[in-house]
């Protein structure tokens, strides 16, 4: 008996530095695992102080000293449940809904049942007839089994069975862990939940309570699981810090196409979408077009462009998918990235405008001009057609200049490519091909349609009144319209002679238009 007792307590004793050890190891994780660290650490603790007042009590010899270990051993056994159920919650991801006034809850009733056993040697309201028993290696400590003690065991099977649930969810899923880790939590679950419903309902051998011992292996097994797979590292750091903390929207599926995980960013991407899986997965069937549903479907890499709704205040999304094998090559299903290109694409955008548009008036740039022009040539001639040009010239515009300053000669210049735009309309093409020259590229229009618009955009310029400063400046402008020869004329050609009927209008006096 004396030898049982001795190998008993020096195992408690190892289990009892074993997990201490494992307490101080995970606390140095709660920088990179956060508060999972700190909840695994508490456990260990609990376990701790369970195993070593154990070690005390069946080394008691005075009663007094029994009941004085048993108080204290309920520090460990009371509390290590709710922060064993934290610990789950967090490692799988479930904890992002629960309140914390619901945390408060999880410890009521255990520091209910702490309060109740710190009455043993007065009231005994957890453990009544509370005695020393004589002639017993590892079972020193009796009473009569009650409805509190039944209370209070059915209340931490409920604890433990949540988080063993949670922990077999994993396992069939294969994450937010390696299946090998969240083995390694079932079994950490099992054992000490079945050693302690064993003991509170009588049915251990010789009524020695296994639950310190079977305690101290599962630990054991965390710290075996910790030091080799790194089980706080992988969860949450790796979910929490790199998977949830990314700005793309990111999509998970399984080797047959369903979705299996996504992040919260996925909510931009398709926003009221429900962040359930099972529902979030018939919500983006519905939702999206056809060519992401091909993306989404296809075993093979690819990429697009996505924009949940059409119109330039929607954001622009690069879509790619990518497979994910293991290492034999097997398919294990695809990763679907969700890339913001809103801001790539308005920067395209503004490239693309400044390439072809001169910044101060909003028109066509020289360079685009003489693209179209050469494209209108070449397709004239081609099909026998017509094309006009209009040139224009602003009348002594050096002298707005010199006279109101350079900001009002901008203004002038925004003002006249404006009413040039509005008589050009959608079938003209027109630009600002020199400081104050304006060119209009009139494709299909004969020499008469062209003289019209000439003379129409020269009447509007003649007509404008522009208020700076509280003073009215007035401009006009001499225009010369000049026609394709077909077959005959270059680019270089047709361009001279519109310049040429431009003088001519300056020679008549400004303010006309010549036809060449």
């Amino acid at each position: 008996m004396y030898e049982t007792r001795v190998v008993a307590t020096a195992l408690l004793f190892s289990f009892c530095v074993t997990i201490l050890f494992l307490c101080i190891l995970t606390l140095r994780k709660r920088s990179s695992a956060g508060l999972s660290a700190v909840y695994l650490a508490m456990c260990c603790l609990c376990a701790a102080i369970y195993n070593f007042g154990y070690a005390m009590e069946i080394n008691a010899s005075t009663q007094a000293a029994l009941f004085f270990w048993v108080r204290f051993e309920h520090i460990g056994i009371q509390f290590i449940v709710p922060f064993w159920l934290l610990f789950s919650l967090h490692i799988t991801d479930r904890n992002r809904r629960i309140k914390a006034w619901v945390v408060g809850l999880f410890f009521l009733i255990p520091t209910a049942g702490f309060l109740a056993s710190q009455t043993l040697g007065g009231l005994n309201l957890f453990h009544p007839n509370a005695r020393m028993a004589a002639g017993q290696a590892l079972s020193a400590f009796v009473y009569d089994r009650t409805w509190p003690l039944y209370f209070i065991t059915i209340s931490q099977s409920i604890y433990l069975a949540v988080s063993l649930g949670l922990f077999i969810h994993a396992l069939i899923r294969g994450k937010p862990f390696p299946r090998i880790q969240a083995i390694i939590y079932v079994i950490g679950c099992i054992v000490p939940w079945a050693s302690s419903l064993a003991y509170n309902f009588g049915l251990s051998p010789y009524n020695i309570d296994l639950s310190p011992f079977a305690l101290g292996l599962s630990i054991a097994l965390f710290v075996a699981g910790f030091l080799k797979i790194g089980i706080l590292d992988i969860s949450p750091l790796a979910r929490d810090l790199i998977f949830e903390g990314m700005t793309d929207g990111v999509l998970v599926l399984d080797a047959q196409g369903r979705l299996t995980d996504m992040n919260q960013a996925v909510q931009s991407v398709f926003p009221g979408i429900d962040m359930k899986e099972s529902v979030a997965e018939t919500w983006i069937i519905n939702k999206s077009p056809p060519e992401l549903l091909r993306l989404l479907s296809s075993s093979k890499p690819g990429e697009m462009e996505y924009q949940p709704e059409p119109g330039q205040t929607s954001p622009i999304y690069h879509v790619t998918a990518t497979p994910l094998k293991d290492k034999s090559g097997k398919a294990l299903g695809k990763l679907v990235n969700f890339h913001d290109v809103s801001d790539l694409k308005e920067l395209q955008r503004n490239l693309e405008f400044l390439a072809s548009h001169d910044v101060l008036t909003g028109l066509h740039n020289r360079r685009y001009l003489n693209e179209v022009l050469a494209s209108e040539i070449e397709k004239a001639n081609r099909n026998r057609g017509v094309l006009s040009l209009i040139l224009l010239d602003l009348d002594h515009f050096k002298r707005v200049n010199d006279l109101y300053g350079h900001e009002a000669g901008d203004r002038v210049l925004e003002a006249v490519g404006a009413i040039c735009a509005h008589q050009a309309g959608e079938a003209y093409t027109v630009g600002r091909f020199g400081g104050e020259e304006i060119l209009m590229i009139l494709p299909k229009a004969s020499l008469v349609e062209a003289f019209e618009v000439a003379e129409r955009t020269r009447k509007s310029l003649e007509g404008l009144r522009l208020r700076y400063e509280g003073l009215d400046i007035r401009i006009t402008a001499s225009f010369g319209v000049a026609g394709l020869k077909p077959g005959c004329d270059t680019l270089k050609e047709l361009l001279i002679a519109a310049d040429r009927a431009l003088y001519k209008a300056k020679d008549a006096g400004r303010n006309a238009t010549v036809l060449y």
